[in-house]
C-alpha cells in the first residue's frame, strides 16, 4: 500500500471512529435527556398530588399539567390531572382529557372510577352510577391481589354513599347486599354496613350484621346499640331491651343507651297488645296512652290550630276524665285506642318538628298499626 493510501485509510478509520463517538456522545446525552425529563415529571407529579390531597387543587393543576407535558403516555399522570381539574371544578377541561383515556382504555376501572366523580361534580348523578359499576367490574392492576379487592370495596361504598344521599333504598340495598358478600369481616365496615340497612329499610339484614359482631367481640357496645336500633325497626321490643341492657351493663354512663332502656320500659307498661291481658288493664293502659297522644297534640295546637284538633281534645278529654265502664270489655279498650291512634296521626300530620320525648308513643302506635 501507498503511503497515500495509508494515510487515507488511517483518516477514514480516524473519521469513523469520530462519527461512532459522536453517535455514542448523542445516545448518552439522549438518555440523560429521557432520565432528566422522567425525573423533572415524576417530581412535578408528586407535587401535584401532593397540593391536591392537601386540598389545594388550583395549584396542583399546574405541577400535573407540567408532568402531564413531560410524559404524554404516563396514564397515572393524566388520570390525576383529570382529578385535580374535577377538584377545582374545571370540568370542561377535565371532559376531553378523560374521553381520550376512556377511549384508549374503556374498561380501565380507575379511569372509570374518576369519570363517576366528575359525572357527580357535573351534577350527573345517573351517569356516576353508570361508571361506578363499570369502575367495580373493570379492570385494576393487580387483579388478583388483596389491594385490588380493597379498591373494589371502596369503589362500591363510594356508589353506596351516592344512593344513599339520593334515598334510593331498593338499589342501596342490592348495593349492600353485594358488599356484604365481598367485604371483609372488617369491624369498621360491618358496623357501617349494619348503619346502611338500617337506612336501606332491612332492619333484620341490619340485625343479623350487628348479631354477628358482637358475636365475634362480646365487649361491643355499639354493635348491642346497633342491634337494639335493629330489633326496634322491626318492633321486637323485648329483643330490642335485651340487646340495649347488654349494652347499658358493658357502659352504665351510655346515656344514649340509658334513654333507649327507659322508653322501651314504658312501652312495656303501657303495651296493649301483651298476651293474657285483662279487659280492666287493657283498658287502663289505653287510656293512660290516649292521655300521652292528647298531650302530645296539645302542645301542637298552638301553632297548628283547626276544629279538627279542637274535636280531637275535647273527645280524649272526656273518654280520660270519665269513669271507667262497669264491666269493660275489649271493645271498649279498642275504641280508646283508636281515638289515641287518631290524635296520633294528627299530630304526625300537623307537627313535623315533633320533640324526642313521644318516641314511646309511636313505638307503641307503630306497633298497634303492624
Amino acid at each position: 500500500m501507498t503511503p497515500a493510501g495509508t494515510r487515507w485509510g488511517t483518516t477514514s478509520a480516524v473519521i469513523v471512529a469520530v462519527i461512532i463517538g459522536l453517535a455514542a456522545v448523542d445516545q448518552f446525552l439522549a438518555r440523560v435527556e429521557s432520565a432528566e425529563m422522567t425525573s423533572s415529571a415524576q417530581r412535578s407529579y408528586e407535587a401535584g398530588s401532593r397540593l391536591l390531597a392537601e386540598g389545594n387543587a388550583g395549584k396542583a393543576i399546574d405541577a400535573l399539567r407540567d408532568a402531564h407535558g413531560l410524559e404524554r403516555q404516563n396514564p397515572e399522570y393524566e388520570l390525576q390531572l383529570v382529578a385535580a381539574l374535577t377538584a377545582a371544578g374545571k370540568t370542561a377541561d377535565a371532559e376531553p382529557l378523560l374521553t381520550d383515556i376512556l377511549q384508549r382504555e374503556p374498561n380501565d376501572a380507575r379511569a372509570n372510577l374518576t369519570a363517576a366523580r366528575l359525572m357527580i361534580r357535573k351534577g350527573d348523578t345517573a351517569e356516576a352510577e353508570a361508571y361506578y359499576h363499570r369502575a367495580i367490574y373493570g379492570g385494576w392492576s393487580g387483579d388478583s391481589s388483596p389491594q385490588s379487592a380493597a379498591h373494589r370495596v371502596s369503589t362500591r361504598m363510594e356508589l353506596i354513599d351516592l344512593l344513599a344521599r339520593k334515598n334510593q333504598k331498593q338499589e342501596l340495598l342490592a348495593e349492600l347486599i353485594s358488599l356484604q358478600a365481598e367485604s371483609p369481616a372488617n369491624a369498621e365496615i360491618q358496623k357501617r354496613l349494619g348503619k346502611l340497612f338500617l337506612l336501606a329499610g332491612s332492619p333484620a339484614r341490619a340485625a343479623s350484621v350487628y348479631e354477628a359482631l358482637a358475636g365475634r367481640d362480646p365487649t361491643d357496645i355499639e354493635a348491642y346499640e346497633g342491634m337494639g336500633e335493629a330489633e326496634l325497626e322491626q318492633g321486637n321490643y323485648a329483643a330490642a331491651h335485651q340487646a340495649f341492657f347488654r349494652a347499658s351493663s358493658r357502659d352504665p354512663a351510655n346515656e344514649s343507651v340509658r334513654t333507649h332502656l327507659e322508653t322501651l320500659e314504658t312501652v312495656a307498661e303501657l303495651d296493649p297488645t301483651v298476651r293474657q291481658l285483662t279487659s280492666a288493664e287493657k283498658y287502663s293502659r289505653s287510656i293512660r296512652i290516649l292521655d300521652m297522644a292528647r298531650a302530645a297534640l296539645d302542645r301542637c295546637v298552638d301553632s297548628h290550630p283547626s276544629d279538627e284538633t279542637t274535636r280531637l281534645l275535647k273527645a280524649a278529654a272526656m273518654a280520660i276524665a270519665g269513669q271507667a265502664p262497669a264491666h269493660v270489655t275489649n271493645e271498649v279498650a279498642e275504641g280508646v285506642l283508636s281515638l289515641a291512634e287518631e290524635l296520633w296521626r294528627t299530630d304526625r300530620a300537623a307537627c313535623a318538628d315533633r320533640p324526642a320525648d313521644r318516641a314511646a308513643l309511636d313505638l307503641i302506635m307503630n306497633k298497634l298499626g303492624s
